[in-house]
């Protein structure tokens, strides 16, 4: 029997700098569009930073989702100490603390879990232009899928098959901050009617 509480989809970034929060609206669209088991948990962590250590240690696997300073819609899946060179944490200043800097400090503490990192790449324009935002980039949009398909794949090698809700919702399709804001409440609607 699987415990509990045993995986952890956790979506990091801030949603109103635009592309940085693309973890954060992957977890809004997962919400939307899937029922997990219940021993799955898909949380939008934000930029919360070190708050987030109790929450991790209390699972056997994480799937932290990110975007990271890199190429562009790219899109990684990588462990803890297997950051491909090519991305640059420490440039997206809107966390607290960078993922690494956390998952470091758990390690030291000895309550570290399996951890899997899904990121896609951005270019934090905002912080050049001054512009802030929820909605993410063209760019960032399309190949929001292919992200998605990365996490559900992730699932899938841990033996977990999300029933889909909503066939029509799509990873690319925009967010309001109100549907981020209000949309756990609508996801728990869905699956009493599903």
């Amino acid at each position: 029997m699987t415990d509990a509480r045993s995986l952890l989809i956790l979506g990091v970034g801030n949603m109103y700098y635009g592309d940085e929060g693309a973890g954060v609206h992957l977890m809004h669209f997962l919400r939307n569009k899937y029922a997990f088991p219940e021993h799955v948990d898909v949380v939008d962590g934000g930029t919360l930073g070190w708050h987030l250590l109790n929450l991790i240690a209390e699972y056997d696997h994480v799937l932290l989702v990110d975007a990271v300073c890199a190429p562009p819609g790219k899109v990684y899946r990588f462990g803890r100490g297997q950051i491909p060179s090519e991305i640059g944490y420490g440039k997206l200043s809107s966390h607290e603390w960078e993922v690494p800097d956390l998952l470091t400090a758990m390690d030291l503490h000895g309550d570290l879990p399996d951890v899997t990192i899904a990121a896609i790449g951005v270019t934090p324009l905002e912080f050049e232009t001054g512009e802030v935002g929820v909605i993410l980039s063209d760019t960032i949009r399309e190949r929001m899928d292919a992200l998605a398909t990365v996490v559900l794949r992730e699932l899938e090698a841990h033996d977990v098959h999300p029933v889909e809700i909503d066939p029509d919702l799509r990873a690319g399709d925009v967010f309001s901050a109100e549907d981020i804001v209000f949309g756990a409440f609508e996801a728990q609607k869905k699956l009493q009617h599903a």
